[in-house]
């Protein structure tokens, strides 16, 4: 499968085009593995291991997982020097490191949209954790969509030094499932960054007006709790708490702390 745009060149400012709020996110997920007793933390799709870094600062022992080359280069490169975290590329389908964990984590939207990949994800997820280990995934319920926004473009912008990114989004909705299509506009050379190395036919004109254009699709499923907490029991896990964050922009991000129940119980 090809990696997309955002998790290969753009990876250098993935973490500023995310806007989460790390620091709430943080603090939340360190109560909860506080609460229960968790040491060692998997991230899965740990993307340039902003919570895994801030986690291993806080004493956790942490691995983070990504299927991009380039986003664990860049977790890599962001957390040198910070003791207990070390990030690999992998496929959180099948990964099996030979051991178990004391909870799991996969943020940034990324549990799969497709119910048949969910519940692969979770029987994976099952394996890696320890008896009572924690589950913990954010999600967003279909009454969170701001419908006003479906169709019509959305622009945002950044400052990066001497260079700006622009991105224009334009979303559609299907089956609860959001279909963003994102363009982004560099212009400039910001440090860190490289061209596309794809013979697209900007990519001629990169040295001499410094600008390269990237199209990223998307999608996000909108889950009902009820239905992701009978997908979740299918698999093994028992839905004990969620948490929610309203962003910078008003919009609420949900928190799931899911429960793995005893072996005698799955299944």
């Amino acid at each position: 499968m090809p990696i997309r745009p955002l998790y290969r060149e753009l990876a250098p400012f993935y973490e500023v085009l995310e806007e989460r709020d790390y620091s709430s996110e943080v603090s939340l997920i360190a109560s909860e593995l506080e609460r229960h007793g968790c040491r060692t933390v998997i991230d899965l799709g740990c993307g340039v291991g902003t919570h895994a870094r801030m986690l291993a600062e806080r004493g956790f022992e942490v691995t983070g997982i990504d299927l991009s080359p380039h986003m664990v280069r860049q977790a890599r490169r962001a957390s040198k020097g910070v003791t207990n975290v070390r990030f690999l590329v992998g496929d959180y389908y099948s990964y099996r490191p030979g051991r178990s964990f004391d909870a799991a984590l996969c943020l940034n939207w990324s549990i799969p949209v497709v119910e048949r990949d969910l519940a692969r994800f979770l029987r994976n997820t099952w394996r890696l954790l320890k008896s009572r280990g924690l589950l913990i995934f954010d999600y967003e319920n279909p009454s969170d969509i701001v419908w006003s926004d479906l169709g019509k473009p959305q622009v945002d912008s950044w400052q990066f030094g001497d260079a700006c990114l622009v991105r224009v989004s334009v979303a559609s909705l299907r089956r609860s499932v959001m279909r963003s299509r994102d363009v982004y506009i560099v212009f400039g050379k910001p440090r860190g960054f490289k061209p596309p190395s794809e013979r697209e036919r900007y990519l001629a004109r990169w040295g001499r007006e410094g600008v390269s254009v990237f199209l990223d699709i998307s999608n996000v499923r909108f889950y009902e709790t009820s239905h992701l907490r009978r997908v979740l029991a299918r698999q093994g896990f028992q839905l004990e708490t969620i948490h929610q964050i309203r962003t910078r922009r008003g919009y609420r991000r949900l928190y799931s702390v899911c429960v793995k129940e005893e072996p005698a119980k799955h299944g």
